[in-house]
């Protein structure tokens, strides 16, 4: 079984479906006048990040951003969370120390950008790697958005550009070299997710669903028309890419299939009545953010990508697979 399908099979039978929302979402939602919405994400050295990482304030950053995008997904304003951190047992005091300290350094930092704070948590010590998880707190005053009210002929947006995160994992994993100025653009780009959180926020009004996109742009939109119950069709030349991208696309250092599957953007895909266009792209304007229409969602339970000539490509994974 696939994550979707464990999740809906085994898990979803578990749950509160007026909280959780069958699972079927990027956060639940909590009994409340204001709908309270919450998140959760883990990340484990060495899967996540490097185990070399030698800034330990990155780490933190990302794992903030990554639960920020699932808020974002769902238009909801984030307000506090909780940290677990299991820590390895192998750390001496004065290294330990001294990471715990850049660590919150970065949380911090994230915490002014964002306008929240920590409100609870827990510590352990493990003989295993480090594994860093969040549980995030945000609430929804007006319309709930969620992956599952797709309508028919409605638009399929992006927010800003898609790949750059996996070709920075590339070159982490040495699998992928270019100069110096490239290499940091794109390392950063993997470790620093900017989720578009105060473009979210408004968002909701114009919208009728979405998603983040962490595991692939095709994998994210196959998530929304699935739970959606249609289909999708979007052309692979409207896709959104970074100037730096497309210069490694003519040159044939990456192809377009790995950047459309690679996943942790932590942008957002969404869909919306065509009506309301001009209203999103003014949205957009005023808070400086690049968004893409690259489609819109069909009766056909299909997910549909069509090459510069119009002709359905196919696809061997539509993205990154937790099983």
């Amino acid at each position: 079984m696939n994550e979707y399908e464990v999740i809906k099979k085994i898990f979803s039978p578990l749950s509160s479906n007026n909280l959780s929302l069958n699972l079927d979402d990027d956060a639940a939602v909590l009994p409340d006048k204001k709908k309270i919405v919450v998140g959760t994400d883990s990340i484990v050295e060495g899967d996540h990040f490097q185990k070399n990482e030698k800034n330990p304030s990155l780490i933190a950053k990302k794992l903030l951003r990554a639960n920020l995008s699932d808020l974002a997904s769902m238009c909801a304003e984030p307000f506090g969370y909780t940290l677990n951190l299991s820590l390895p047992n192998k750390l001496k005091e004065k290294k330990l120390n001294r990471w715990i300290k850049l660590f919150a350094k970065g949380l911090k930092e994230d915490q002014l950008k964002y306008k929240l704070a920590l409100i609870g948590g827990d510590t352990v010590v493990t003989s295993g790697p480090l594994i860093l998880s969040i549980t995030l707190f945000g609430y929804k005053k007006k319309k709930l958005i969620k992956r599952s009210n797709a309508k028919l002929s409605d638009d399929i947006y992006v927010t800003g550009n898609i790949g750059d995160s996996g070709v920075g994992y590339k070159i982490l994993l040495k699998k992928l070299s270019l100069n110096k100025k490239l290499n940091n653009f794109y390392i950063r780009k993997h470790k620093l997710p900017d989720p578009p959180v105060e473009f979210s926020k408004e968002l909701g009004r114009y919208i009728n669903s979405a998603t983040d996109i962490s595991d692939g742009l095709l994998a994210d939109l196959n998530n929304i028309i699935l739970s959606s119950n249609c289909g999708a069709e979007i052309n692979i030349e409207k896709i959104p890419f970074s100037k730096q991208t497309k210069e490694l696309l003519n040159l044939n250092k990456i192809n377009t299939n790995y950047l459309i599957t690679c996943g942790e953007d932590y942008q957002l895909i969404f869909t919306a009545n065509k009506k309301n266009s001009k209203k999103i792209i003014s949205l957009a304007r005023k808070h400086l953010l690049k968004i893409t229409k690259i489609g819109s969602i069909l009766k056909k339970k299909k997910l549909i990508v069509l090459d510069q000539n119009n002709k359905e490509l196919s696809f061997k994974s539509l993205g990154f697979k937790h099983f």
